[in-house]
């Protein structure tokens, strides 16, 4: 167990943010050469406190500028991807920094410049935003986190919560986000697991809770329903994957460092027959779990083929409070392809509003 934390350790220290620094500013000198009427003419004082101040202040902006701009060509997993060229981009957003002297400005003009990445993943985040994913989430650490459709308010049109599906008749209790309660698939004992999203705070632990109490109950398999998930924390899915498993299931394919290998978290709360039910609204850490459970062996995926929406997003945190979201590598099993592009594919493929009751026939045929 030792060398299971020891590794995990070191993995999520190669995905910790530490973004490149904004230049210093030197101290601002107290006179500056001025042009006037053609003649360049030394300036003293008020006026050349306030041309030092406006020569700092353009240096800082552009500084900020290339360090935004930076993380990208530095950390994006595939710049060979992107619909763009980067460097030609940066080149056209260079010219644009001449008529930007305000920090609203350079907001604006990186929000615009990081919508050309166009993958729905990458964002810049100005100050005020960081606050609205501080509200939702608490006050996140720059970590990896999967699937910034799920973590950033606003910014993809992906909300959180409920899904339209959801047996009525079935759910009985609810810890936090996670619903769950007892059915039966042909005379067998069956417990349903709800889980809406893994952003949310507890998910992990509101699961396990779920998972014991439906044993108790007498549950001889367990189904967890996945459907409409849009991802959420690497954490998280690496902990609901400790309920049912253990072991090195992941690795994170990054273009700046080695692959970097995830394990399961916490000891597995049960070894009933596993079903898990999926859609094509299941995103990146959602699919993660349930690529890697399906391939481990440990479950049974029944339904769509999932989104293939698995590029790992890291939020640099930068100086001025900002952040920059951006996808710096792909999530994969631990040997085989990446699930980017591609989804997980179900081993019983039926509509979304069948999985259920598939799963459930599934049941009453293995069991």
């Amino acid at each position: 167990m030792r060398g299971v934390v020891a590794v995990l350790t070191c993995a999520l220290a190669l995905v910790s943010c530490c973004p490149p620094g904004v230049a210093g500013v030197d101290s601002a000198p107290t006179a500056l050469a001025a042009t006037v009427d053609g003649t360049t003419r030394p300036t003293f004082g008020a006026d050349a406190d306030a041309a030092a101040l406006s020569n700092v202040q353009e240096r800082t902006l552009h500084d900020r500028f290339e360090s935004a701009w930076r993380l990208v060509a530095e950390r994006y997993w595939d710049l060979d991807s992107l619909p763009v060229d980067w460097d030609e981009v940066g080149d056209e957003y260079r010219e644009r920094m001449s008529g930007v002297g305000t920090e609203e400005g350079l907001y604006e003009l990186l929000e615009e410049m990081y919508d050309e990445i166009g993958d729905d993943h990458s964002v810049y985040v100005r100050p005020t935003r960081v606050d609205d994913i501080r509200q939702q989430y608490g006050d996140l650490p720059c970590l990896a986190m999967f699937d910034a459709r799920a973590t950033v308010p606003g910014a993809y049109g992906t909300a959180l919560g409920s899904w339209a599906l959801e047996p009525a008749d079935v759910v009985t209790d609810e810890i936090g986000v996670v619903a769950f309660g007892m059915t039966e698939g042909d005379g067998t004992s069956v417990g349903y697991v709800r889980i809406p999203d893994l952003a949310s705070d507890g998910v992990a632990g509101a699961v396990r809770q779920a998972v014991t109490r439906l044993q108790r109950q007498g549950a001889e398999a367990i189904v967890v329903d996945l459907r409409g998930n849009p991802g959420g924390r690497l954490v998280t899915m690496m902990q609901v994957a400790g309920v049912f498993t253990r072991g090195f299931l992941w690795r994170a394919v990054l273009s700046w460092s080695l692959p970097v290998p995830y394990p399961a978290i916490g000891d597995p709360a049960t070894d009933l027959p596993l079903y898990l039910l999926v859609d094509k609204g299941v995103n990146s850490a959602a699919e993660g779990l349930a690529g890697a459970l399906q391939d481990n062996g440990r479950a049974v995926v029944v339904g769509e083929t999932t989104a293939g929406n698995v590029e790992a997003v890291l939020p640099f945190c930068l100086r001025d409070g900002s952040q920059a979201w951006i996808a710096t590598g792909v999530l994969a099993p631990l040997l085989g392809a990446t699930w980017e592009g591609r989804g997980v594919e179900p081993d019983v493929s039926v509509p979304a509003d069948e999985a259920l009751d598939a799963a459930l026939r599934l049941v009453g045929e293995d069991l």
